[in-house]
């Protein structure tokens, strides 16, 4: 046997950087479209904050609200999943059955009429809110990461590379890191930039694009329930 091979990094699914690129790229789309549509982020809350005050100085009071509906739905969504995980901890399954209220609002959003869109905005980001809860801790391999966010994850990107760019022992693992957190942002980035373009000829039906690496995110993590039961 070879001993100078390298090992295969074995991981869960949900540690998975194809797991982590979908939740990242679902993220991009979904700010995006409801930002797009709706005048609401429901992943990034503290862009809500942010626009949510710029709002108020300019007196834009009709794109204030739903800016409010979504920090609060969104916290009722979190709050939400602490409560699932509390009682079903022990549970294989409760993680994937928390992915379902997302995937089921991405794909009937299309179909709802114009003047149920705060509905709509509500209805995503109380499936965020609740996928939130769900993968707190989550990492790609070995690096702890915030699912369908970019803030955060940008910072840690930068770290990891500086870390690896100015060490005098380049290890292959400071740069897996630095390599993980940057497919993590690119992903995101991908997502939204990608939304922008394919709005032009899909029009609402965008919002399709997240049902399907929802759908996809959610089949990996039921797969590995199945696997681990």
């Amino acid at each position: 046997m070879n001993t100078y091979l390298p090992k295969r990094i074995v991981v869960n699914s949900n540690n998975s950087r194809f797991f982590a690129i979908l939740m990242a790229f679902s993220g991009g789309v979904s700010d995006v479209y409801c930002h797009i549509y709706f005048h609401g982020l429901v992943a990034t809350q503290t862009g809500n904050v942010i626009l949510l005050a710029s709002d108020l100085s300019q007196k834009n009071w009709s794109q204030v609200i739903p800016k409010l509906l979504s920090i609060f739905t969104f916290s009722l969504g979190f709050l939400a999943g602490i409560w699932i995980k509390e009682k079903n901890d022990h549970y294989l399954y409760w993680r994937s059955y928390t992915m379902i209220p997302v995937v089921i609002a991405s794909l009937l959003i299309p179909f709802a009429p114009y003047d149920f869109h705060l509905l709509k905005l509500c209805s995503l980001a109380f499936g965020t809110g609740l996928l939130m809860l769900t993968f707190t801790g989550v990492r790609v391999e070995k690096n702890q990461y915030t699912i369908m966010m970019t803030s955060g994850n940008y910072r840690r990107m930068l770290t990891e590379w500086y870390y690896y760019l100015t060490s005098k022992n380049k290890s292959a693992i400071l740069k897996r890191n630095a390599e993980n957190y940057t497919i993590v942002v690119i992903s995101f980035l991908t997502g939204a930039c990608l939304l922008a373009i394919v709005n032009l000829f899909w029009g609402p039906y965008t919002i399709w694009l997240a049902s399907i690496t929802f759908f996809l995110a959610f089949m990996i993590e039921f797969s590995q329930a199945s696997r681990n039961n």
